[in-house]
């Protein structure tokens, strides 16, 4: 791992992934596409900083790409959901594996999930306008068909972290190490 004792080489590490992350998102902002993958991708990049740092610094972090991401990113939307589904969850992912019961763990995921969701759903359409339901199909049915989508996005994007963080310590730690030694 990297020396943790130098204070200045983490703040500018991570403020380097911070850009990153929130550069990512602006771009696929302007673009008008990826509003759901720029937030898990840029969501993804937390693992660094839990793994280098614990998770103090990659909730500082985090607390950063939110707040740039609503004043930088065009696609308020996006910014909500990397603030409200993404950006977090690789920091506590850790925290629900270690419940050591698969019934209780998923229920709380999934509780995770689905809360952030729907304060995304609510906060976009109240604070930004965003359109929830533009349709002239019944509004149960379109938030059934998004809730059942979202999920299953969400158990695709819990499974990935899980390969992410192997990888990132598997092949990622050593190249570090080598890198910033």
């Amino acid at each position: 791992m990297m020396n943790s004792g130098k204070a200045s080489s983490k703040v500018a590490f991570c403020g380097i992934l911070t850009a990153l992350s929130v550069v990512a998102m602006i771009i696929a902002g302007f673009m008008g596409i990826l509003t759901y993958a720029a937030p898990m991708i840029a969501g993804g990049v937390m693992i660094i900083p839990v793994r280098q740092y614990g998770k103090g610094t990659a909730f500082t972090m985090f607390a950063a790409v939110s707040l740039l991401g609503l004043m930088l990113i065009p696609d308020k939307e996006m910014a909500l959901f990397y603030m409200l589904l993404f950006g977090h969850y690789p920091i506590i992912q850790p925290l629900l594996n270690g419940i050591n019961k698969k019934l209780p763990r998923v229920l709380l995921k999934a509780l995770v999930f689905n809360g952030g969701a729907l304060l995304s759903v609510l906060l976009a359409k109240l604070i930004f306008g965003v359109p929830i339901f533009d349709s002239d199909k019944p509004i149960w049915l379109l938030a059934a068909g998004y809730l059942i989508a979202a999920n299953i996005c969400f158990a695709l994007y819990d499974s990935a972290l899980l390969g992410f963080y192997t990888f990132y310590d598997v092949r990622l730690v050593p190249l570090l190490n080598r890198l910033f030694k």
